[in-house]
């Protein structure tokens, strides 16, 4: 971090001000997967036990005062030391798992037939995760466009959050520019709202990066390209194969595990396949973009690194604050974890 920027980073567990952690972590592993923050307080008679479930809210202060916190969450796990004690607080998506709250069952008795994501979602929340106090905010949930609906899902001890992730659109119109809709939690001063965003276009403006403008250290890999998937289609096992297999066989695997029609399949491997071509890991150490949202583009100017110049996706972002330090790292292009997507 610049000793120019400021930086004044603040913790709150309840209504009490933690001002003597020494080390605060913050992960998104993008994915549409919970968020953590792990902090280590200089205070071992504190009493973890006595924190769990109480609400956290970390101010980032990067640059300038936050007028919102930029992680709300709940204390769920604390280790206690001789010199220290060290918690874990995540955000209000752990209460749609499955394992904090209820999972779903359903039916052709029970179900949400032609319930959309949004209205699933509502429903659960309001009846289920919010019956005492509200846990998750409704204000600014919104729906997809297109609009998908749950009709004819069945099954046993589902994750509501997995039944949404698994269901959310993709825009397939222009195949070098995918985008995903995203589970996106917008602060106010106290509560957490739940809400969906698509993934900004490469044709939206980016923050530029370089290393004279933020980039303090830059790491990348290049992985071979699966070209080769297998996948269920009705009662039959179906292979495609992509580019004649030039490189030999990758295998792939798809989002989505059994499909109704052979072409339907065909599409979902073609449009992985396009995805992962070209594609780099890259990981950079950065002095700003602290506040930038997974999905995100940014717009690398990298002349020693010709082959990364140009524009990559935020797939992941995790911060470290201690003392006067704060560090952000930023994973481009793939998300996380990547060495799962091959077989």
């Amino acid at each position: 971090m610049s000793r120019l920027t400021y930086s004044n980073p603040r913790l709150f567990i309840g209504d009490t001000e933690i001002k003597n952690f020494s080390s605060i972590n913050y992960k998104d592993s993008g994915n549409n997967q919970v968020t953590s923050l792990q902090v280590s307080i200089k205070d071992p008679e504190l009493d973890g036990a006595a924190l769990m479930g109480k609400k956290v809210y970390f101010y980032l202060n990067h640059g300038s005062e936050d007028n919102v916190p930029f992680f709300i969450g709940r204390v769920r796990q604390f280790q206690p030391s001789d010199t220290a004690l060290s918690i874990t607080a995540r955000d209000v998506l752990t209460f749609l798992t499955g394992n904090e709250s209820p999972a779903v069952t359903l039916t052709d008795t029970v179900n949400y037939d032609g319930y959309t994501l949004a209205q699933f979602l509502y429903d659960y929340i309001s009846t289920t995760v919010n019956k005492q106090e509200t846990l998750i905010g409704l204000d600014m949930l919104n729906e997809t466009d297109p609009t998908i609906t749950l009709t004819g899902l069945r099954g046993n001890n589902l994750s509501p959050l997995k039944i949404v992730t698994d269901r959310l659109p993709k825009k397939t119109s222009n195949l070098e520019d995918l985008r995903e809709y995203r589970i996106l939690l917008r602060n106010d001063a106290t509560t957490s709202h739940i809400s969906f965003v698509k993934e900004q276009g490469l044709d939206d403006a980016a923050v530029s990066f370089s290393f004279n403008d933020g980039i303090q250290k830059l790491n990348y890999k290049k992985r071979p390209n699966p070209n080769y998937f297998i996948t269920n289609v009705g009662d039959a096992i179906s292979e495609y194969t992509d580019n004649s297999l030039p490189t030999g066989v990758v295998s792939g695997k798809l989002k989505k595990t059994k499909f109704d029609y052979p072409d339907e399949a065909r599409e979902e491997a073609y449009i992985t396949a396009r995805l992962e071509e070209n594609r780099k890991e890259v990981t950079l150490t950065t002095s700003k973009g602290h506040y930038l949202d997974i999905g995100n583009i940014v717009q690398l100017n990298t002349p020693n690194h010709p082959e990364l110049t140009g524009k990559h996706r935020i797939k992941a972002k995790s911060i470290k604050a201690g003392g006067t330090d704060m560090t952000c790292t930023l994973t481009l292009n793939k998300e996380q974890p990547t060495v799962g997507d091959y077989i």
